[in-house]
Order: structure tokens, then sequence, then C-alpha cells
């Protein structure tokens, strides 16, 4: 049976062909009149009207019709529609890269279960000459089956490593970066084609909730290779909708608050928290909340049940049908408010000001309880530095009244930052740094870029990672030149220009304090610095360097990843599971801190111990599932096409996935029509037909002089 892929192209084939019907009946008047003398005499008489013409020609009246109807249905482009087999198609290989969604979200009632059908589904539509790989991801990606194992290995040994994946898959507890894993996928499939070059197709099955907390950021920004087609297998839960839970800690009376979540497609709007004791027992009275579909709702926490005095440790949501990110512990020690103080302008509505942008970072700041301490008044009176304050920042010049009590800030361990708007407020610092130190203002053409940042610095050490590294995007428009002895041991580059001037260094004291230089300001008319979102981490790091905890909580996300060595400087320390198992220690006794970094895997209290025998120094890191997991409503199948990708998008039914995979086979219309290829004969004939036709009319001209002399 055959089908055709633009039908419009064979019914004008069709019309076409009338025509030289039409043609070969009309009835033609001779060209040429000879006059004879003798009929010249003869009365002349009309000529009998018949109401049908003869068609004369027949076989070239046929040729024409044949040779329009050849042509036109090859641009009709015919196809036989049949399944081909591969076994029947030798040359054919697809490259299948599985992607398994392996996020929090993924625990939800049901999901686990239709991702084993899909992967069964998968198995069974695989062929020998595939090339496979496996892949789970969440906030990382983990190859379970790689192409060269796939290659590698028989038939038996791919079917048990196919089991061993169904067999083991288990979601974490972390987030969802789909947009990196496509495009690590991608890139992968891609190179290997590159590679192989007997590759036909290049398709991702993507096995995921795609729900709305999943990252595709990734997406927007990258280009997506051309052939690579992403079949999307939406995976959807027993019952719709998700309440979660997170932890919102006051900053100015130690109160603990939560909030819950509820997703968009939720249909229960009534729960209630459940408090409950350090052994995980409930105490206390149930404190119901309403939240309606898509919004959020706070709730305070009493830091004790009510009656027994008992520590609340930490409040499960109950009512919901998703349990995974239900329960939060609670801190059970208040953390002081931290003052750090700032030399500058005292107007925090002015946005051309350092201020400004300094207030609003303080202001944000949820996590960590910050007071922002003005040395000069707004009278312009200044005070000395308080001997509680261990942080300062300095945005213009420093009074010389000033310089002792800075000094004494350095001195008992503080740090003192200081980002000078010109050179005069950089001479101002001179007592504060080692002689040598010489300031001028760098010739800027155009705007200048941060390079060479020493990632290994505390400041610095969380953008660590690849798809944070790149300062690139902000520009500064002034900075200051700095040359200092290069013999100065105590003076570490932090951070450089890309014309190789510094952009930030730092000044180590004796006592443990420091002084750190920005060479250029933040506000806007010297840089971006402060609209970008690296300012508030930056910030944020200033306070916990020159504040330690050495007791308390701090708040992390599951898949957050630390280094034990910058919340807890210490020359030996251990960090503990929620389980209680010693995930990472650094005994090694040395004043150097470790550089040993750790993820975050599981949500719970981690404990962080470090200090001499007898003087340990516990802090409780308060994990909690991350608040993107808990936007459990889908996105819009369409997001992926929005965003470039060849997306088909497939439901989670797992009968018509099977359907669909064990069809595999039966090969597409444009697949089919592409490698039969009738048109080029179809064409081929039709062109033959017209030098056919062309002959014969030739010869018929040639021979109606003969006839009419005759």
């Amino acid at each position: 049976m055959f089908d055709l892929l633009a039908p419009f192209f064979a019914a004008v084939g069709v019309v076409a062909g009338i025509v030289p019907i039409v043609l070969h009946m009309l009835k033609r008047t001779p060209s040429d009149r000879q006059p004879f003398s003798l009929v010249r005499f003869l009365k002349p008489s009309l000529p009998k009207l018949t109401r049908r013409s003869r068609i004369e020609h027949w076989p070239l009246m046929l040729l024409r019709i044949l040779a329009l109807l050849l042509i036109a249905a090859a641009f009709a482009r015919p196809f036989q529609r049949l399944a081909v087999s591969e076994e029947e198609s030798t040359a054919r290989r697809n490259r299948v890269a599985v992607l398994v969604d392996a996020s929090a979200s993924m625990r939800r009632e049901g999901i686990p279960e239709a991702v084993v059908a899909q992967l069964r589904d998968i198995a069974n539509s695989l062929t020998t000459d595939d090339i496979v790989s496996v892949t789970t991801f969440s906030e990382a990606s983990r190859t379970l089956i790689s192409a060269e194992q796939w290659l590698t290995s028989d038939e038996a040994a791919r079917e048990a490593m196919i089991s061993k994946v169904i067999e083991d898959y288990q979601p974490d507890w972390m987030g969802t970066r789909t947009g990196t894993a496509l495009l690590s996928a991608a890139d992968e499939v891609t190179q290997e084609s590159r590679d192989s070059g007997n590759i036909d197709t290049r398709k991702i099955i993507l096995i995921t909730d795609f729900q709305r907390g999943s990252s595709l950021d990734e997406l927007k920004s990258a280009e997506w290779p051309s052939g690579v087609e992403i079949d999307l297998r939406l995976m959807k839960p027993a019952v719709t909708g998700n309440a979660g839970l997170s932890l919102v800690q006051d900053p100015r009376d130690g109160s603990v608050r939560v909030r819950v979540s509820n997703s968009a497609d939720a249909s229960k709007t009534d729960y209630q928290l459940q408090p409950f004791d350090r052994e995980g027992k409930p105490i206390g009275q149930k404190i119901p909340v309403s939240v309606s579909a898509g919004q959020r709702q706070s709730a305070m926490i009493p830091l004790s049940a009510e009656g027994t005095g008992a520590l609340i440790a930490g409040v499960e949501l109950e009512g919901d049908s998703h349990p995974f990110d239900n329960v939060i512990d609670l801190p059970v020690i208040d953390n002081p408010v931290i003052r750090i103080a700032h030399l500058g302008s005292t107007d925090a509505n002015d946005p051309a000001s350092m201020r400004y942008y300094l207030q609003r970072v303080v202001d944000g700041s949820d996590a960590i309880p910050i007071e922002l301490v003005d040395l000069k008044q707004a009278d312009g009176v200044t005070v000395p530095t308080p001997a509680d304050i261990r942080l300062v920042i300095i945005s213009e010049a420093v009074p010389s009244g000033l310089i002792t009590s800075l000094q004494e800030c350095i001195a008992r361990g503080g740090i003192v930052f200081a980002a000078p708007r010109n050179v005069v407020d950089a001479d101002s610092l001179k007592p504060l740094l080692p002689d040598g130190f010489q300031f001028s203002e760098a010739d800027v053409s155009d705007y200048a870029m941060l390079g060479n940042i020493d990632f290994s610095h505390p400041l610095f050490s969380a953008f660590s990672n690849a798809q944070f590294s790149d300062y690139s995007t902000i520009r500064f428009r002034h900075f200051r030149t700095l040359d200092y002895p290069k013999e100065l041991t105590q003076v570490r580059r932090l951070a450089q220009f890309d014309s190789g001037s510094p952009a930030m260094i730092q000044i180590d004291h004796e006592t443990g304090g420091r002084l750190v230089l920005l060479l250029s300001g933040w506000h806007p008319d010297d840089s971006q610095l402060a609209l970008s979102t690296r300012f508030p981490p930056m910030v944020y790091r200033f306070v916990q360097l020159a504040h330690p905890r050495v007791s308390g909580q701090q708040l992390f996300s599951v898949g957050d990843v630390i280094r034990p060595a910058d919340i807890l400087s210490d020359s030996a320390w251990s960090l503990k599971s929620p389980t209680g198992e010693t995930v990472l220690a650094d005994t090694t006794g040395t004043t150097e801190p470790s550089a040993a970094a750790v993820t975050l895997t599981s949500p719970g209290t981690w404990s962080l111990v470090g200090g001499p025998s007898g003087k340990e120094k516990t802090i409780s890191l308060l994990v909690s599932v991350a608040a993107s997991e808990s936007r459990t409503d889908p996105l819009p199948v369409g997001q992926l096409q929005a965003l470039g990708l060849n997306a088909e998008v497939q439901g989670d039914e797992t009968e018509a996935a099977a359907s669909d995979l064990k069809d595999a086979s039966q090969l597409n219309a444009e697949e089919l029509e592409t490698r039969q290829k009738y048109w080029k004969w179809l064409l081929l004939a039709g062109m033959i037909c017209l030098a056919l036709e062309s002959l014969l009319a030739q010869r018929i001209e040639s021979r109606q002089p003969l006839e009419s002399a005759t």
C-alpha cells in the first residue's frame, strides 16, 4: 500500500492531466490555403457542424498525460507504508541516552513504580545494534551504564546491567538540574556520533516528573546540538498536589517560623503542624494552617512545648499525601545578632552610594541575623569601633581619629574590608598597610573584568564550581592601580583585573586579623558588582569569616557543598551525618585549613565537631529538602520546544508507552519516504515520457505535409 507525503501535488497532476485531452479535442483550422482556379466558379457551402470532435493522435495524448501524472506523483513523494525491522536494515544504528530523574520530588507515591515500568519497556525495545547509556541525575549526574560498557558486553551482560539499574533505582533527596543533565547527555551522544560515523539517529529518553522546580536555566544560554531528539516521558504521581516545609528564622527575636508551600495543582488546603522532640516523639499541640493552591503561609513555632517545657526539635506537616518534604529540624539554641560596622555614607536610600546596596544585603539576610552599625553619624561625627565588632566595611576615606580603633579590631582577629572610591580614599588607608603601597587611578578605555580569581580562598570557594566561576559579566568602569613590594609575604592576591593589575588583596596580621582591599567600589559609578548575584554571598562570607560559629546552627539545603574548615577553622574536626556516621574528618593537626569538601546528601541535622579534647565546639547544620522540590506542579509540556529543543512529549501511561516502544521499528512516514526514494524513479519515467512525446510529435509534424500533398 502506498501513501503520499504531499497529496496536493497528486491532485494538481490529475487536473493537469485533463489539459492534453481538451487540447486534442479542439478542432484546428488548416493554417495554409492553396487556391485552385477550377473551383473559383463553384458555389460556396458552409461546413457541417458535429457535436463531437474526433481525437487524433492517441499515443501522443497518452504520453503527454502520462508525463504530467508521473512528474506530479514524483512531487507528491509516494512511499510504501510498511515496517522495516532493524534486522532488515543492518546499516541503521541508534544512539540512545536514557536520563532518569532521581531527585527528591520523584519520591512521590506512584512515581518510582512508573519509572521502573518505563525502564523495562525501554529494555524490551532495544536491539543488538543500538548503543545505549543510562544515567540518573539530580543535582549531579551519575552514569550507571556507559556506552563503552554497552558496546563491550554481550547480550546476556547487557540484560544483567539493565536489570541491576531497574532493581537499584531509588530517588535521592537532592534538587533537580534537568538542564545540566540534558546538555551533558547531548554532548556525549554528539561526540560519539562524530567518532563512530555510523550512527543514524541520536535520542535522549528523559524520564522525569518535569516539575516546576526543575532547573532549566542552563538551556536558555546554551546551543542545543542539531539532530539530537528528546523523548520526554512524563511520570505522574498517584495523587496530584504536594505541600512542603521550609525553615525561616527571625533575626531579631530568635523566634522560629516555618513556611508551608502548596503546589499549584493541589486540591487540599488544610494541614496541621505537629512538633516533636529530639527522639522524634510528638509533643505539644498541633498547629492548624491553611494554604491555598500555589500559595505559601508562615506559622510561628514555639521553642518549647506548652505545659511540659520540653524543647521542640522539629516539626512535621500532617495531611499531605507525599511526605518526602514534610519534616524539618528546628534550631534549639538562639543565634545572637551579628553586629558589623560601616564607615561611609549614612543615607541608605541613595542608589549612588555603596551604603544603599550594603543595606539591602543586610536586610535580605534571613539565615544570618545582621545589624549594621554606622561609625560615621548623620552629623558627620565619627565614633570608635565598638569592642564587639569583628567586621568593619569601609566605603570612603578613613579619618585619622579612627585608625587606632581599626588597628585594634584587626589585632583582636577581626576583618577590615575597604573599597576606596578614589586615590584619596585609598591613601587614607596607608596607616593600616605595610610600607611601600602606592595608589593611582587606572586609565580604563571602556571597562575591565575580573580574572585569575583565587577560588581556594574561603571568600570565593563557594563559586569554585565551573557553572558559577564565570565573573566576566561584572564590568568595572573605574578602579585604582596598586604597586607594592613583591617581597611582602603577608600580602595575598585574591583577584586581579584582565589587565593584570590587582583587583582584591588580603594583608594578614600576625594575630589572625586581616585587611581586605577591593580596588574599586561596588556602586554603579565604579562597577556592576553590587548588581550581580555574586555580591550578597561575598558580604555573607565576610561575616562568616569574621564570626566563626562556635556553637549554634546554620541552615542548608540538601545538595549544598560545604567546606567544614571554612565554618569551623580548628586543627581537628569531624562531620557526622544525621544517622551518626562520620562522613568526613580532618585530624592532621596542621595549622593550614583543609580544603576538603562534602555534599550534604540527606535532610536532618548534621553535626560539625572540632576543637581540643574536652573543649569541643559543635555546630548543627540544619539540612532540609530544597524548596524547589516542593513545587511539584508540572511545567508546560511545550517548555523544551520553547527553548529550541527537538522534543517529543509522551504521557506516563505505561501501556501507551510500551506500544510506542514496541513499534519503534515502524519507521515514520518521512523516514520511510527518505529511504525508499520512489520519487526519483517517477521523475525519471516522466522525463522519458516527455522525450518520447517530443520524438513522436516531430514525426507527426514531418508526415503532415506529405499527407496534405496526397
